[in-house]
C-alpha cells in the first residue's frame, strides 16, 4: 500500500483544537460538587456566626433590664429618708457605702435629753447628710439638699461652712426670710461676694434698704469687677429717691455689663421719669443704634428729644419708628401733649398727615 496515501487519510481526522477544550463529564461532576460543598460551609458559617450574635443582644438587653431593675430598688429604698430621688450614679465611689445603709442615718433625731452625744453614729448621720446635700445640689434637687444640710445642722450646729452653704439655697429657692435669719450673724470670713449680693437682694425685697446698701457695699469690696451689686444698689438708691447715686450705681454696672439692653432700656425709662432728659437722650440714642426692630424705643427717644429741645431729632426718632409701627401706635405717641410745639413744623405735619391716611 502506497503510504502517501496513509498519511494523506490520517491528516482527515487530525486537529487544530486543545486538549483543555474537550468535554470531559468527569471533571465538571467534581467542580459541581465542590462548589455545593462551599456552599453548604457558608451557609454554616453564616448561622453559627448569626447564632452568636442574637445570644450576645439578648445578653445585652438581659444586662440592661437588671440594671434598670436594681437602680429602681435603689430608688425605693432611698426615697423613704429623702425628699427627692438623688441618683446613685452621682456619688464619688467613696461615697457609696451611704446608700447601703438604714434609713435612720438621715434622721436628726434624738431623746433630748442633756447633750447630743458625739459619737461614732452621730458623725456618720452628720456626714450622710452633707454628702447628700452636696450631691443633691450637683443634679438640681434644691430642696433635696435644703432637707439634708437641715438635718446636719440640727445634728451638729456649729459644724462650718454650712450655714452658708444652706443660705445660699434659700436663695436659690426664694425663702428670703430663712436665709436673712440664717446668714445675718455669719462671720465675715465665710460670706462670699455672691452671697453678700444675695442678702442685698434680699435686704432690698424687704425694704431693709440700709442693711441692703451695707451688704452690696461689701460684695463689690471683695469683688470690684462683680457687676451684679452695681445693679442692685441702683435699685436700692432708686428705691430711696438718691437720683445721683442710682445714676452713678446704673453706669458702673452698664459698664461691666453693656450686653444687658433690658437693664439699659429700664434705665432709660428711669431717667425720663426722674426728667433727666440729656442723660436719657445719650442712653437711648446708643440703645437704638444695638436694637433697631423696637418702635416704642424710637418713640420714647422722640419724647427725650423733644423735652432736650431738639424738634428736628425728635421728628427723625418718630419717622424711625413709625417704619416699624402701624398708624395708630404712632399717632397716639404723636398727640400727646408734650408735641404740641411741634405741631407747626413742616415735617411733623407731614407726619400727622400721612399718618391720619394710613388710618383711614
Amino acid at each position: 500500500m502506497d503510504t502517501g496515501d496513509r498519511h494523506h487519510l490520517q491528516d482527515i481526522y487530525a486537529t487544530n483544537k486543545p486538549e483543555e477544550d474537550d468535554f470531559t463529564p468527569q471533571v465538571a461532576e467534581d467542580v459541581l460538587s465542590e462548589h455545593k460543598r462551599a456552599m453548604r460551609f457558608e451557609s454554616a458559617k453564616n448561622f453559627i456566626l448569626g447564632g452568636v450574635s442574637l445570644l450576645l443582644l439578648l445578653a445585652l438587653v438581659y444586662i440592661i433590664t437588671q440594671t434598670y431593675i436594681n437602680s429602681q430598688k435603689r430608688q425605693t429604698t432611698l426615697t423613704s429618708y429623702a425628699t427627692e430621688y438623688v441618683p446613685r450614679a452621682t456619688l464619688e465611689s467613696e461615697d457609696q457605702w451611704l446608700l447601703d445603709y438604714e434609713t435612720d442615718f438621715g434622721d436628726p433625731k434624738w431623746d433630748g435629753k442633756g447633750e447630743r452625744p458625739l459619737n461614732t453614729l452621730w458623725i456618720k448621720k452628720a456626714a450622710f447628710n452633707i454628702v447628700m446635700a452636696q450631691q443633691a445640689v450637683r443634679v438640681k434637687k434644691y430642696k433635696a439638699a435644703i432637707s439634708y444640710y437641715e438635718n446636719a445642722l440640727e445634728i451638729f450646729p456649729k459644724i462650718e461652712g454650712l450655714k452658708a452653704d444652706l443660705g445660699a439655697l434659700y436663695f436659690q429657692t426664694k425663702q428670703f426670710d430663712k436665709a436673712l435669719a440664717l446668714l445675718g450673724n455669719i462671720p465675715d470670713d465665710e460670706l462670699t461676694p455672691e452671697m453678700r449680693n444675695n442678702l442685698g437682694v434680699a435686704c432690698l425685697d424687704a425694704k431693709a434698704y440700709d442693711r441692703a446698701e451695707e451688704y452690696l457695699k461689701k460684695a463689690i469690696e471683695g469683688k470690684d469687677k462683680y457687676p451684679e451689686p452695681y445693679k442692685n444698689l441702683a435699685l436700692v438708691y432708686k428705691a430711696q429717691n438718691k437720683e445721683d447715686k442710682a445714676i452713678k450705681a446704673f453706669e458702673h454696672y452698664i459698664d461691666l455689663r453693656p450686653n444687658d439692653l433690658d437693664t439699659r432700656h429700664t434705665y432709660a425709662l428711669y431717667l425720663t421719669s426722674i426728667e433727666r432728659w440729656d442723660i436719657a437722650a445719650s442712653v437711648l440714642e446708643k440703645l437704638t443704634e444695638e436694637i433697631t426692630d423696637v418702635p416704642n424705643l424710637y418713640f420714647l427717644l422722640a419724647r427725650v428729644e423733644n423735652k432736650n429741645n431738639q424738634p428736628q431729632k425728635s421728628i427723625e426718632a418718630l419717622k424711625r419708628g413709625m417704619l416699624l409701627s402701624d398708624a395708630a401706635s404712632a399717632l397716639g405717641y404723636m398727640t400727646d401733649k408734650e408735641f404740641d410745639k411741634l405741631r407747626k413744623n413742616k415735617d411733623f405735619k407731614q407726619i400727622i398727615e400721612s399718618t391720619k391716611k394710613q388710618k383711614k
